[in-house]
C-alpha cells in the first residue's frame, strides 16, 4: 500500500495566472515529501456540499521552506461549480486534501533529450516534471504548448527559467505559431532528431495523435490522462481507460495511472 496523507491544509497563496485560470499553494510537507511529477491529490472544499465529492488535481510544483519540503502548488482551470468555488477562496482558508494518489511519470534508463507536450491546462503536470528532469537528471526538456489563443498558454517563462526550449502554437494565432500543436512536435520530431521520450499531458485528439506519431516514429511515448474520478482508489470505476489488446480489459487512471506507456491503452 501507498503512503498518503489525508487532513484539512492551508493555502499558502492563491493567485490568478490567466483568463479563468489559478495558482495555489498548500501547506502540506507530508505530502510533498515524497509525491513525484504525475501525481496527483483528491480535493474537497470543507463544509461545502457543492461538489459533494472530491476532485482530482495534479501536483504542479514542489514547494521548499528552508530547504525542506513545505507544500505543493496546483494549477487549475475554472470549469464548473466546484472549480469556481474554490477560485474565490484566499491565503489563509483550508482545503480537506488526500494524496499523493496514483502512478507519476517513469524514466528509461539513459534518456538525455525529452518532449514535453501540453495542451491547454494539460500543462499542470509537466512543469514539476520538467523541473525534475532538470534538476536530477540532467534531461535536456524541449517544451511544446498549445491552446485555442494566447490566454490558454501558461508557464511560458517559468519553463524558459529552467533551461527548456519553448515552442508555442494557437490556433487564433494569438501567440506562436497558427494551428494545432502536434503538427509543431512532428517536425521537430523529423526535423531535428528524435527525442528519447515524448511526455505528454491535454485533450484526447492531441494524445491519441501523439501516440500514434511515437508509434510510428519507434519514440517511447507516454501520456497522463485527465479523466473524471470520483473515489481516487479505484472503487468507483469511473476512471476507466480501455487496455490495448483487443478484449474488453480496463485499467483504472487514478491507480493504475493517471500516466500510462501510450501503447499500454487505447486512446
Amino acid at each position: 500500500m501507498k503512503e498518503m496523507f489525508q487532513k484539512k491544509v492551508e493555502i499558502s497563496h492563491h493567485v490568478q495566472v490567466g483568463p479563468g485560470y489559478f495558482r495555489m499553494g498548500l501547506v502540506f510537507p507530508e505530502v510533498a515529501r515524497i509525491v513525484r511529477p504525475g501525481q496527483f491529490v483528491m480535493v474537497k472544499l470543507p463544509d461545502q456540499r457543492i461538489p459533494l465529492l472530491r476532485r482530482p488535481f495534479s501536483i504542479h510544483n514542489r514547494l521548499v521552506e528552508r530547504g525542506e519540503a513545505s507544500g505543493f502548488e496546483l494549477l487549475y482551470k475554472v470549469v464548473g461549480q466546484g472549480t469556481q468555488a474554490m477560485s474565490e477562496l484566499r491565503a489563509g482558508n483550508v482545503l480537506d486534501v488526500l494524496g499523493p494518489l496514483g502512478n507519476g511519470f517513469f524514466y528509461p534508463e539513459s534518456i538525455r533529450d525529452a518532449f514535453l507536450v501540453a495542451g491547454g491546462i494539460g500543462v499542470a503536470p509537466l512543469y514539476y516534471l520538467a523541473l525534475d528532469l532538470a534538476e536530477h537528471r540532467d534531461v535536456r526538456a524541449t517544451v511544446f504548448l498549445g491552446g485555442c489563443s494566447a490566454a490558454d498558454i501558461l508557464c511560458q517563462e517559468e519553463f524558459a527559467s529552467i533551461g527548456a526550449r519553448v515552442f508555442i502554437t494557437t490556433e487564433d494565432c494569438s501567440l506562436g505559431d497558427m494551428g494545432m500543436i502536434t503538427p509543431q512536435v512532428q517536425k521537430a520530431v523529423e526535423g531535428d532528431g528524435k527525442p528519447d521520450i515524448i511526455y505528454a499531458c491535454g485533450p484526447h485528439a492531441m494524445l491519441k495523435t501523439l501516440s500514434d506519431m511515437a508509434a510510428a516514429q519507434n519514440v517511447p511515448c507516454q501520456i497522463s490522462m485527465e479523466t473524471m474520478m470520483a473515489c481516487g482508489f479505484g472503487v468507483c470505476l469511473g476512471c476507466a481507460v480501455k487496455k490495448a489488446g483487443g478484449g474488453e480489459s480496463y485499467l483504472h487512471a487514478c491507480t493504475e495511472g493517471p500516466v500510462f506507456d501510450s501503447r499500454a491503452i487505447l486512446i
